[in-house]
């Protein structure tokens, strides 16, 4: 898993979230980029081999956000 993968899914994750009526503060390249830093640190230094892709792609954005 890789960099740009993270932040497609992302991308499309905020996309679908938006649809749904989520607003989101403007986010800047460099944020997206570093919430996906973010996620593969957790993903590939602390992770859960059973961890839940999505489910903990969405519990990084939201921390991101929160503590912003």
């Amino acid at each position: 898993m890789n960099q740009d993968y993270v932040v497609q899914e992302l991308l499309g994750m905020i996309s679908t979230q938006q649809q749904q009526g989520r607003v989101f503060p403007e986010l800047s390249n460099d944020r997206i980029l570093a919430i996906a830093d973010s996620f593969l640190f957790e993903w590939n230094e602390l992770g859960d081999p059973d961890a839940n892709f999505e489910a903990m792609l969405e519990w990084t954005l939201d921390q991101n956000l929160a503590h912003a």
